[in-house]
C-alpha cells in the first residue's frame, strides 16, 4: 500500500479548496487521500498483472538497463 506522509496530504488539502472550494478536516483530508492513491495503487498493480511486458526493464544496445 502507499504511504502516506502529512505533506502529501497537506498539498491535497490545498489543492482541493483551491480547486473546487471543499475545506476538509485533517483526518478527511488523510482519508481521502489515502482512498484516491490506494486506488490508482491498485489500478497499477492490476495493470501490471495484465501486461507485465511493460514492466520488464528494458537494455540498451550495450547492455545498460533503461529505466
Amino acid at each position: 500500500m502507499v504511504n502516506i506522509n502529512l505533506e502529501t496530504v497537506a498539498e491535497f488539502r490545498k489543492m482541493f479548496k483551491e480547486q473546487y472550494g471543499v475545506e476538509y478536516s485533517d483526518k478527511e483530508a488523510w482519508e481521502a487521500t489515502h482512498n484516491l492513491l490506494g486506488f490508482f495503487d491498485l489500478l497499477l498493480e492490476m495493470d501490471r498483472e495484465q501486461h507485465p511486458e511493460n514492466y520488464r526493464n528494458r537494455k540498451d544496445k550495450s547492455g545498460n538497463v533503461i529505466e
